[in-house]
């Protein structure tokens, strides 16, 4: 399976309205709502003439955190313990 993130600019000049690290923050938050680590993530978005896009598995992206210009392992208290089933 496949989770999409689209992120585009809000209606409202000004206005923010999403995190700034949308593919790690989205990675956790389906992780913590039973997705598979082993899942595939990605986040697309365009800005002007180019259109980016970042992939990851669930799991290691959720295992992420950006402190200034790097990535670095997220503090365990971030990352989601799996639900039980």
């Amino acid at each position: 399976m496949t989770y999409t993130i689209t992120v585009k600019p809000s209606p409202t000049p000004g206005k923010v309205t999403a995190t700034s690290t949308p593919l790690l923050d989205s990675a956790r938050y389906w992780l913590a709502n039973g997705a598979s680590p082993a899942a595939t993530i990605t986040t697309t978005w365009s800005s002007g003439s180019g259109h980016y896009a970042l992939r990851s598995t669930i799991g290691h992206a959720a295992s992420l955190t950006v402190m200034g210009d790097r990535f670095q392992k997220a503090k365990q208290s971030r990352i989601p313990a799996p639900p039980t089933r």
